[in-house]
């Protein structure tokens, strides 16, 4: 899986060095050039393995973002250090790529799924 926009991690890594070794971790799971997921149910599997945290799945059609209006592709949000961190990202499976959209804490979470997701 390639990770696109590492950078917002890396930048939370900064600013939260209490996430630092959740968030390593996640970039370590699904950074590897092997890792191809045909499911959701995949996806959550590998993360809890590895983590022992949950990772759940916004439909797009649930999605109010004008940013990717007309897009097809689902949010996952991982979670890190249990309620602590999240990060929010979008997987395109044909092309084996993976963009991180936001890292947040619970309370930014929160905020953004609020505004974000229809409910």
């Amino acid at each position: 899986m390639r990770i696109i926009t590492q950078t917002r991690v890396k930048e939370a890594m900064a600013t939260h060095s209490q996430w630092r070794s959740g968030l390593q971790l996640w970039i370590a799971t699904f950074k590897a050039k092997n890792v191809i997921f045909e499911s959701y149910q995949q996806i959550k599997q590998v993360w809890k393995d590895t983590s022992g945290w949950n990772t759940d799945r916004i439909p797009a059609r649930k999605v109010v973002d004008v940013a990717f209006k007309g897009d097809q592709f689902d949010f996952y949000v991982f979670d890190v250090h249990g309620n602590e961190c999240r990060i929010v990202v979008r997987i395109q499976s044909k092309t084996n790529k993976m963009f991180v959209r936001h890292v947040f804490s619970h309370a930014e979470y929160d905020k953004w799924w609020k505004i974000k997701v229809k409910q």
